[in-house]
């Protein structure tokens, strides 16, 4: 299964919006400053009428078939921050919802 870029990082800001919901009461709660992720990405050049180049991230494992996409190596360093510009904190390490569990 590959999703586009912008379909993940858009789960990603939404799963940490979750864990900020999540924190609301909470003594202890979680500060995200860096979110480091490495990306396997295939990229594709589409000469449609919206043509333009495309990122999609490859999922790592699946059905055994053979294609011809090149696929990169990318690194995203983000820094996390609120729509005011204040620091993230979430009330529970999202680390494994990363991890594709």
């Amino acid at each position: 299964m590959d999703i586009e870029l912008a379909d993940l990082l858009r789960a990603l800001r939404r799963e940490i919006g979750r864990a900020q919901l999540d924190a609301a009461g909470e003594d202890v709660r979680f500060r995200i400053d860096d979110v480091e992720l490495e990306l396997q990405v295939a990229v594709e050049r589409t000469r449609e009428a919206d043509a333009g180049v495309r990122f999609w991230v490859v999922s790592l494992g699946g059905k055994g078939t053979k294609t011809s996409t090149d696929t990169h190596v990318v690194r995203l360093s983000l820094s996390a921050e609120t729509a005011s510009g204040g620091p993230v904190f979430t009330g529970d390490d999202v680390s494994g919802l990363l991890a594709g569990d």
